[in-house]
């Protein structure tokens, strides 16, 4: 008797000890989130959409250097214009047209994103490489952002798609690549609360964009009336 009551207390602190489950054995206490396939499917929609964004720039930019007096159909009015943007200086700040690097990183990071969702185990090392890459871009796009807003103070509807899906994809990458390096605490807490920043951000740069363009705003619907 004495066997067969030890016996399955031993199966059960077996299975305790290697329990599979992702609270035991996933970084980040656990959340389902933070997985390469999770991950990669952000990324692939992400980056399609910046993808996108990218070419119709592109080609509202050949079609500028084709035909001055073309007007892109992102022109709304003075204040939402891609035209007034695409043709700054800030437009071409490398020397060639920004949404070339566009379709060039995008590119990349889709074919990351697809690879990572189909079930491919990349080593931490290219997650880094890959949270360099769109640490590059999230710090680019807003120097654009500042350029746009408060030098040239014209809004590109196509660069605001690109702004809005850069910032998650390098926030959930960021999270992603930390939950590989570290099981520590704080790390758990930026991924349990994760869309909270995400959502701050966007507010903070549409209170930014308010802010800039109040008076202008205003004036303009009072001249409308």
């Amino acid at each position: 008797m004495a066997r067969g009551h030890r016996y399955p207390v031993r199966m059960r602190e077996t299975t305790h000890a290697f329990d599979p489950s992702p609270a035991a054995g996933t970084p980040g206490g656990g959340s389902r989130v933070f997985t390469d396939r999770w991950i990669g499917v952000l990324l692939t929609i992400g980056s399609a959409i910046a993808l996108v964004a990218s070419f119709q720039l592109s080609l509202d930019k050949i079609r500028l250097l084709e035909n001055p007096d073309y007007t892109p159909a992102c022109n709304f009015s003075i204040l939402m214009s891609c035209k007034s943007v695409i043709n700054s200086e800030q437009g071409a700040a490398f020397g060639f047209p920004n949404p070339f690097i566009g379709l060039i990183g995008y590119g990349i990071v889709i074919a990351i994103g697809v690879a990572a969702a189909s079930g491919v185990r990349f080593p931490r090392w290219y997650w880094m490489g890959a949270l360099l890459g769109l640490t590059f871009a999230a710090g680019f796009v807003h120097w654009l952002a500042f350029q746009s807003i408060f030098e040239i103070q014209v809004l590109c509807p196509w660069c605001m798609v690109v702004w809005a899906t850069t910032i998650p994809m390098f926030w959930y990458t960021l999270l992603h690549v930390l939950g590989k390096l570290t099981r520590a605490g704080w790390v758990r807490v930026l991924q349990s609360w994760h869309l909270v920043p995400v959502v701050i951000w966007y507010l903070a740069i549409a209170g930014v964009i308010l802010w800039a363009f109040w008076d202008f705003y205003w004036a303009d619907f009072f001249a409308n009336l």
